[in-house]
């Protein structure tokens, strides 16, 4: 069922800390794209101007009275560029350039100008040689008292700045300065461009995207935290076990899984469930750690728990405990053949937890977990056990987590920040509601936020904690697409079940709510 869109301010729709991520993570197109924008763009000016070359050459316009006034020389500096220019472009003083020079005709423009608010003069000639732009300078320099005197006779020119062999092409510096500026340019557009695109992006962002875009119960909330304790650690790659019966584990960081368990444990008594499946809809959403961490906060609450992984395509739970030694040469078939010598759940007397740990990959899990073989074993370790917590793999990759789902009691949905899109989300829980198991809620996790905009949260204890991606999947190459969300059309037997369980779903929400307040 999809979730009915709400009215959303802007300011509340905006995610700084994915807007500034997906910047980053693209950062390197943008800067890709800017460069061949203003190389694209140096080369067309430099196809399309003709090849010319300036120099210049600067005048101090002074008086040959005593006068020191500074408008006084301003005044005559304005009146020598409007005379001076009109001298430039006279016949006289082009056939004396020519003259001087040895030229059929005068190849070049000159034009005069004032600095700024100065009695400054600036001289500057193009031409098509650059030597011929300095030559053709120096004749007029030669030629400046005599020309000044046609002005004024008080006036007196002096250089301040000696002209110069102009070493690049007009053509050159207009084409690298454009190339500049369009670079500049483009980056803006695509750097705006990627935000808007990521602005779009209709993933779950935060608590309040939870709310209004998941069609689901939010259990809880999880934010992000370094899983690296010091400088040296980040630098090796070792990322701590970010487990709540860790040293390292912070109390608010605790605290968060407490609740969440507390708000399971509601839903799981109202419904005399014991077996809790958790599943996500892709890879890197940090399912594996969330099971782990609400297994132990079940157990403790003084309760008989096993955690079970039953990604047997890409196992990873041995990873978070691998202080633990689990008994490795036991695997499935040889459990559901009866050939194995010993039981492959350990206990970890540490942790108070039992652990159904698994190393081998299955390329066959599909056909394992949807058998006779594994209903036998849900069966029998819900008789014995007060909670079974069942690690899955995610739906969007396999039809292992449905298929479990229709052997379990109760379903959960990790919801990974800025990881699936909403719809997919939605997908995944519509396929949950058809199975067996109740589906319970949403636990929202590894959620970031900028350090100077973090703030009080609605709801959850107001914590501001979280984890890494410690023991994320991998390359799921080996799983392939055995199509999405449930649509497999295996599941009809159970349509009363899940009737029965729409029915009941919106009273026993509210009571899990309840329950939680009451016992957080």
């Amino acid at each position: 069922m999809e979730q009915q869109p709400k009215n959303i301010p802007l300011l509340d729709r905006i995610d700084p800390y994915s807007l500034l991520r997906d910047w980053a993570a693209n950062l390197w197109v943008i800067l890709l794209a800017s460069a061949a924008v203003g190389m694209l763009m140096n080369l067309y000016v430099r196809s399309n101007l003709s090849r010319s070359y300036t120099t210049s050459t600067t005048f101090v316009v002074s008086s040959q009275t005593n006068s020191t006034s500074s408008y006084y020389n301003l005044s005559a500096a304005n009146t020598m560029a409007s005379s001076f220019s009109s001298i430039l472009q006279s016949s006289l003083m082009r056939k004396r350039v020519c003259r001087d020079l040895g030229l059929d005709s005068f190849n070049a423009t000159t034009s005069v100008g004032i600095v700024g608010s100065t009695n400054l003069l600036t001289l500057r000639v193009t031409s098509e040689s650059p030597y011929l732009a300095y030559a053709i300078t120096r004749s007029i320099m030669d030629n400046i008292r005599e020309l000044a005197e046609y002005v004024s006779a008080d006036m007196v020119m002096d250089v301040l700045i000696q002209p110069d062999v102009p070493r690049k092409a007009d053509a050159a510096a207009s084409a690298n300065r454009r190339m500049i500026l369009s670079a500049l340019a483009a980056f803006l557009v695509f750097s705006a461009l990627f935000l808007v695109l990521s602005f779009l992006k209709n993933t779950v962002k935060g608590e309040k995207d939870l709310e209004n875009k998941v069609d689901g119960k939010a259990i809880g909330a999880v934010y992000h935290q370094n899983p690296y304790r010091s400088l040296k650690d980040f630098f090796g790659r070792k990322e701590s076990k970010l487990l709540i019966t860790e040293l390292t584990a912070g109390f608010e960081f605790t605290e968060r899984f407490r609740k969440i368990a507390q708000n399971v444990m509601s839903g799981a008594e109202r419904r005399g469930a014991k077996t809790i499946l958790l599943t996500s809809v892709m890879e890197h959403e940090g399912k594996t750690t969330v099971s782990a961490n609400l297994a132990l906060a079940l157990a403790a609450q003084e309760k008989k728990v096993l955690l079970i992984d039953c990604d047997l395509r890409r196992p990873s739970l041995y990873k978070l405990f691998s202080d633990v030694e689990d008994n490795a040469s036991v695997n499935f078939e040889m459990l559901f053949r009866g050939t194995a010598k010993e039981s492959p759940i350990v206990y970890d007397s540490a942790r108070h937890l039992y652990l159904f740990m698994n190393r081998r990959r299955y390329t066959n899990s599909t056909d394992i977990v949807s058998s006779d073989y594994m209903k036998t074993l849900f069966k029998v370790l819900r008789d014995h056990f007060d909670y079974v917590v069942v690690d899955t793999p995610p739906m969007g990759l396999m039809a292992d987590a449905e298929n479990l789902a229709n052997l379990s009691d109760l379903s959960i949905m990790v919801v990974g920040y800025d990881t699936s899109l909403a719809e997919d989300v939605n997908d995944a829980i519509d396929a949950l509601r058809t199975c067996r198991a109740h589906f319970l809620g949403c636990i929202l996790n590894d959620i970031h936020e900028l350090p100077f905009l973090s703030g009080t949260t609605v709801g959850y204890g107001g914590y501001r904690s979280g984890y890494g991606r410690y023991g994320s999947y991998g390359k799921y190459g080996s799983y392939g697409r055995y199509g999405r969300y449930g649509r497999y059309g295996a599941y009809s037997h159970y349509a009363a079940d899940a009737e029965a369980a729409a029915e009941t779903e919106a009273a026993d929400d509210d009571e899990l709510q309840e329950g939680g307040d009451e016992n957080g």
